[in-house]
């Protein structure tokens, strides 16, 4: 259970200020001068943020699953992180040019998504714990 709690708050906390980075680049608030935003220090820091996100996440569908939670749930974590990782990592070669707002948006809602899923998961596997155990 001490696995679950702790990767919820990685993720939850890792998550916000991966947020709170990527609307302060989006708004272009945060100006990485004529350094490409991937290779800035805040561009750094979000992409870690990013992967701790995920990671947290797959290690929240490892725990529920080695629990006896859903298999399918902890396939779930994996592929959504998979793609989370795959469009955070590459968003820049992806719909360059003035198009690229829509690939800004697919990387907010699969970070989103992540989140949701990754509370969704450990909620599950919290209540599971809390369940007594019939014979």
């Amino acid at each position: 259970m001490l696995t679950i709690k702790i990767s919820q708050w990685v993720l939850r906390i890792s998550a916000l200020l991966g947020l709170i980075l990527g609307i302060l680049f989006w708004t272009n608030t945060s100006d990485p001068g004529n350094v490409p935003q991937s290779f800035s220090t805040l561009g750094l820091i979000h992409i870690v943020l990013g992967i701790l996100v995920v990671l947290s996440l797959w290690t929240l569908g490892i725990a529920q699953g080695l629990r006896g939670g859903p298999f399918g749930l902890a396939v779930a974590t994996f592929v959504w992180g998979l793609i989370t990782l795959a469009v955070g990592l590459f968003q820049v070669n992806l719909l360059p040019g003035s198009a690229h707002w829509v690939i800004q948006v697919i990387h907010l809602i699969l970070g989103l998504g992540a989140i949701g899923l990754g509370e969704m998961v450990a909620g599950r596997a919290k209540r599971r714990a809390s369940k007594p155990m019939v014979a």
